[in-house]
């Protein structure tokens, strides 16, 4: 054996040494430095050599412990800012509530706290805007990026919009429209009427945007109101659509797959989620952050990271294997 390779051998061997009497005997650094001879920093720095080579790995087995390695290839394969990826529950409502809790505390430990936030409504931005305590971000401004829904069962635009500024304290800009109309004109004159207008500019120059991407099914909220047909649907999935964002259908580029439709949309323009700066204020860079639970989001979820539609993610573990596959 050669020189190099007896000072490494021993070197290991002190490395092992040092970790079971920390991690098996539950010595303290003090006492392990005072045994061995050495100070409490070198202690530390042995330590940390343990687990960096991998000779010591930690394990945190809890059902609400995140899942650190799928957040890092999130972040390393989409070049996002930053991941949240929760371990699926027993049951979908109980991993809603878990990815919901979290976005939650994502947004309340946001920094710099921003001075406007652009939300979609839909039932998880209802479930995140329940989590959020009060005094959140004081003085926020909330904005609604997309009209509501003519029929539905519960008030989601108020769920998560009013809520979300009032719990602030804030106060908020809701989109007094529908999320589609009947025609092209229609859409283009409501943009321009000031109820409408305003809260589009305010999400437009958002410091954060926060949405929920949704699956292009039958069973979608915009079915339901009757904004879009099941035949409508069908016909979306035939052309390529992957996803709903905001109420805009696109394809896993991200790219509108019906321009007619989307023309009597009233929502934000998708290039402002596209963009991951913003000109407007350029010491306060835009972000969105894209929340999904559920494995019928998968899809959708996958859209929103080959399509470049979010810089900042909060997902269950399945959605975030999916996309990595």
């Amino acid at each position: 054996m050669t020189m190099s390779n007896r000072r490494r051998a021993s070197q290991d061997e002190e490395m092992l040494h040092v970790a079971e009497m920390y991690y098996f005997q539950q010595m303290t650094h003090a006492a392990i430095a005072q045994r061995l001879s050495m100070s409490r920093w070198t202690v530390g720095r042995i330590l940390e050599e343990a687990r960096r080579t991998g000779m010591v790995k930690i394990t945190i087995d809890h059902p609400l412990a995140r899942h650190h390695r799928l957040e890092t290839e999130l972040v390393e394969t989409f070049g996002l800012q930053t991941a949240v990826v929760v371990p699926v529950q027993a049951s979908d409502e109980l991993t809603l509530d878990l990815v919901t809790r979290m976005a939650a505390q994502r947004l309340s430990e946001w920094r710099p706290q921003p001075q406007v936030v652009a939300v979609s409504w839909g039932r998880t931005t209802a479930h995140l805007a329940q989590h959020l305590g009060s005094g959140w971000d004081p003085d926020v401004v909330v904005a609604q990026t997309n009209g509501g829904v003519a029929v539905t069962r519960n008030d989601l635009v108020g769920r998560s919009v009013v809520r979300m500024a009032e719990l602030g304290p804030g106060r908020s800009l809701t989109l007094q429209a529908p999320t589609i109309v009947g025609s092209a004109d229609l859409g283009e004159m409501l943009r321009k009427d000031a109820s409408v207008s305003r809260p589009l500019e305010a999400a437009h120059k958002a410091d954060l945007l926060v949405y929920s991407p949704g699956a292009v099914s039958t069973d979608s909220i915009l079915v339901t109101a009757g904004h879009v047909t099941k035949d409508g649907i069908e016909e979306l999935r035939r052309k390529g659509a992957s996803a709903d964002i905001m109420s805009h259908y696109v394809d896993v580029h991200g790219e509108v797959v019906d321009e007619e439709l989307d023309s009597r949309t009233i929502s934000v323009d998708l290039d402002c989620v596209r963009v991951a700066g913003d000109n407007h204020n350029p010491s306060r860079p835009r972000r969105v952050l894209a929340v999904a639970s559920g494995v019928e989001k998968a899809e959708a979820v996958e859209t929103v990271l080959q399509g470049g539609l979010c810089t900042d993610l909060v997902v269950d573990a399945h959605a975030a294997e999916q996309a990595l596959q």
